[in-house]
């Protein structure tokens, strides 16, 4: 979830059998917080917990990643209950000052075309070529009409050595493939990491060991300048998820030494290779970065602005199972706040787009809106063959072939529907991807991103 809006305002309610949402302490007089008066004498549950930042954090010094206001309540964020005074009858600070920033940041407002006329980036996943039973896309089928940049997803490396490896022994003939489609208008990267990449396991804290040293961080650099030299891709793009979050093999010091690995790399590549970073959508994850200290030495950032929710959501407390779609508009703008409070350039951001939907099984079938309750993910789709996610492809089939009728939530700027019957399905069509690109030239921001590429068989940018 949007980790900045599990507290909105002060103190919220709580009891004997009924612990704070937020995971907050619950004092003696029902109320959650995490002074000496909700975790002290009396307090019912999470009795050990810590602020977020500021002096009630689990050193009394941690500050808010990306200059966030630190408010009166411990908790980091960027609307007024967090840089303004929250109960100025009892003459509280505003915020608590030097754990952060305590004035709001404007977001940035444009009314030309940045993101239109900018970078178009299409990832493309390898393994679907090995995984799929059909709508399978070789990268000789990809159309490329519409992109700037293409990249092909995901390469690994050894967490040992550091050194370049496949995701899967079969992929290295794809690379070929993949980068014979470069053009003078289109240039293919290479993207390493990934989700999967840091699941437990034996490369689960590759990028945090990598990173730690100089050594590491030369030994990746000339294995993956040695590597895209023998393939001809033409760029990298590095997709760590995510720097210091421990859940995900991080340490406290990964998003200084990520400062380190993009500054060596520049200097390696010089303007030979393209350099690229993504970005968390959620400031959970986002805060472990340092996107403000790396932007002078990438091409630019994508921010994966896709995935806000799913069918995980049941293990959030403070969500829950409450149907809600992956890529609401109003949430993706709040989420980009952190980014100007750390002073990024938005030419350097590109929003992602989601060629792809989220699934929920709902509970009752006929209750299939937004705000239902859901019962795990939805069917597997016959082609991507996963429960919770459907693609764009395989959305539009379902439509033409059982007369489904899509609803459109114009403030989130979706769609949805449900299908067979008690699934529903949130998406983006034509006509939601290019409210989104209005949006992100709204926002200034320099060019759009798309997951991905191989889930709309046969079409290029989509837009």
């Amino acid at each position: 979830m949007n980790s900045l809006h599990k507290r909105v305002d002060g103190p919220i309610q709580c009891g004997p059998g009924s612990p704070c949402k937020d995971n907050s302490c619950c004092g003696p007089e029902g109320k959650c917080g995490y002074k000496e008066q909700n975790c002290g004498a009396g307090c019912t549950s999470n009795c050990e917990a810590k602020a977020m930042c500021g002096i009630d954090s689990a050193d009394g010094k941690t500050r808010c990643g990306l200059n966030l206001c630190c408010s009166h309540y411990g908790w980091c964020g960027t609307e007024d209950v967090h840089c303004k005074d929250p109960e100025p009858q009892f003459g509280k600070s505003p915020c608590q000052v030097g754990f952060g920033s305590c004035q709001k940041y404007p977001s940035p407002s444009c009314s030309g075309r940045s993101a239109s006329t900018g970078r178009r980036v299409g990832y493309y996943q390898g393994w679907n070529v090995r995984e799929r039973t059909c709508d399978i896309v070789r990268p000789a089928q990809i159309n490329t009409k519409g992109l700037t940049h293409l990249f092909f997803s995901f390469v690994f490396f050894d967490p040992t050595t550091f050194n370049i490896m496949p995701m899967n022994a079969a992929d290295p003939p794809l690379y070929r493939e993949f980068t014979k489609l470069a053009t003078n208008g289109l240039q293919t990267w290479v993207a390493i990491g990934g989700w999967s990449f840091s699941d437990p396991g034996n490369t689960h804290t590759a990028w945090s060991d990598m990173c730690a040293t100089a050594a590491g961080r030369a030994a990746f650099i000339k294995s993956l300048i040695a590597f895209m030299d023998e393939y001809g891709f033409q760029g990298a793009d590095l997709d760590w998820e995510y720097p210091e979050d421990a859940k995900r093999g991080g340490k406290p010091s990964d998003g200084d030494n990520l400062v380190l690995l993009v500054k060596e790399m520049r200097a390696a590549f010089g303007s030979r290779y393209g350099l690229s970073l993504t970005l968390a959508p959620d400031y959970w994850y986002l805060r472990g970065f340092r996107p403000a200290k790396m932007q002078q030495y990438v091409d630019f950032m994508g921010f994966m602005s896709y995935d806000l929710h799913g069918p995980w959501d049941t293990d959030v407390k403070a969500l829950g199972s409450i149907v809600r779609p992956q890529t609401d508009i109003t949430e993706i703008y709040q989420n980009f706040k952190p980014l100007w409070f750390d002073g990024v350039d938005p030419a350097k951001m590109n929003m992602g787009l989601a060629y792809y939907g989220r699934t929920y099984k709902l509970v009752d079938a006929s209750c299939g809106k937004m705000g239902c309750s859901f019962d795990g993910p939805g069917a597997a789709g016959s082609c991507t063959a996963s429960e919770g996610v459907l693609s764009n492809r395989e959305i539009q089939q379902m439509i033409k072939k059982d007369g489904l009728t899509p609803y459109f939530n114009q403030t989130a700027m979706v769609k949805y529907l449900t299908y067979g019957g008690n699934n529903w399905v949130g998406y983006d069509d034509p006509e939601t991807l290019a409210l989104k690109e209005s949006f992100a030239n709204s926002l200034c921001l320099g060019g759009l991103m798309i997951w991905s590429i191989d889930f709309d068989v046969g079409v290029g940018s989509g837009l």
